[in-house]
């Protein structure tokens, strides 16, 4: 018997301005996808978009961002909830890979997001 990876958020469709259906990991990435819509920010979500990190264990493993806003260069992650892997991964990635990673930890953060802040 295989145990069943227990999910902390809720998944759900969302459809962009442009009609596109996007599937998003939690309400909080549903909540900065409109966001960013409101803003009239492009973005990505992309799943072959990755960055290898290794866990505290040593292992190879690839993060993959949830929003890339390729008009600034920036990728954004949204954490409503850390544990001492997800830290270390978040550093790691950040350690290893030239890139710019926003993160953000709560809804008031989210809804407040405006793009000079990046």
């Amino acid at each position: 018997m295989s145990k069943k990876k227990k999910l902390w958020s809720k998944q759900s469709i969302y459809t962009t301005v442009d009609g596109l259906e996007v599937s998003m990991d939690s309400s909080w990435e549903t909540a900065f996808a409109k966001r960013l819509d409101e803003l009239g920010v492009k973005w990505v979500r992309d799943e072959s978009m990755h960055f290898l990190y290794h866990t505290i264990r040593g292992r190879k493993r690839k993060y993959i961002p949830d929003f890339y806003l390729p008009d600034y260069g920036v990728y954004i992650e949204v954490k409503g909830y850390w544990t001492d892997a997800a830290r270390h991964k978040m550093k790691d990635v950040q350690e290893k890979n030239p890139i710019k990673i926003v993160i953000l930890e709560s809804l008031d953060e989210i809804n407040n997001f405006e793009v000079p802040l990046i």
